[in-house]
């Protein structure tokens, strides 16, 4: 009688560990995702427009690698551009004189926060699901809580003047996550690609990039320049 749970427990061990070592995987891989992202634009302009040009060339390579999906309404060339404007943003936003990081690591900064205050908001307190046919893990109370944690971020980073700045990088980051979202649902994919382990492809770490990006550039160059 005993065989059988010992067979149980082994496997409810085994399925632990291997969690335990996709969140070790995830955690490495973020922190080498941050650290080469932030160093580059630390770095000089040169390396922060390199990055946003490899960035672009990976996302077009995920794009091509991905299944066919069903016939859309929309050409294909014009989806092909949909990553243009955020990339082209970033890169113009690199191209400035005198160059400073601290716009672009402050845009950064409220993307993840905005990922972070989803997560830890949406997780425990998450009821009404933003578009659960796409992604069922995303609610209006995460959403919110990604805003909030966005602004915040803003508001000490540039002051509070650009807190609403913060909270609409946040709400269009998510419009930008759900964007990616649904193109995976029509392709039958999970993930864009596999080169990040625990966190999937380039598309899926720059979701959020998508539609805030090119917005952010267009009001730092109203509000800032």
């Amino acid at each position: 009688m005993w065989r059988p749970q010992c067979i149980v427990y082994t496997t409810k061990i085994e399925g632990m560990s291997n969690a335990g070592n996709e969140t070790v995987i995830r955690a490495l891989t973020g922190l080498v995702f941050v650290t080469v992202v932030m160093g580059a634009v630390l770095y000089s302009p040169w390396s922060s427009a390199a990055l946003w040009d490899v960035v672009a060339i990976l996302a077009w390579l995920e794009w091509f690698r991905a299944p066919q999906g069903p016939d859309s309404k929309w050409p294909k060339a014009l989806l092909f551009m949909f990553p243009v404007p955020a990339l082209a943003a970033l890169h113009w936003m690199s191209a400035l004189e005198p160059y400073d990081p601290w716009p672009m690591l402050s845009f950064l900064w409220m993307i993840w926060a905005n990922d972070t205050g989803a997560y830890l908001v949406g997780k425990p307190f998450g009821r009404h699901k933003v578009w659960p046919s796409v992604s069922p893990g995303k609610s209006w109370e995460g959403t919110i809580g990604g805003m909030l944690a966005s602004a915040g971020v803003a508001w000490a980073a540039l002051g509070q003047e650009w807190m609403w700045v913060g909270a609409l990088m946040g709400s269009l980051s998510t419009l930008g996550d759900l964007t990616q979202s649904a193109w995976k649902r029509r392709r039958g994919i999970k993930d864009s690609g596999t080169l990040l382990p625990g966190h999937g492809g380039i598309m899926d770490r720059f979701d959020g990039f998508l539609i805030a990006a090119p917005v952010y550039a267009i009001l730092w160059c109203i509000f800032a320049q």
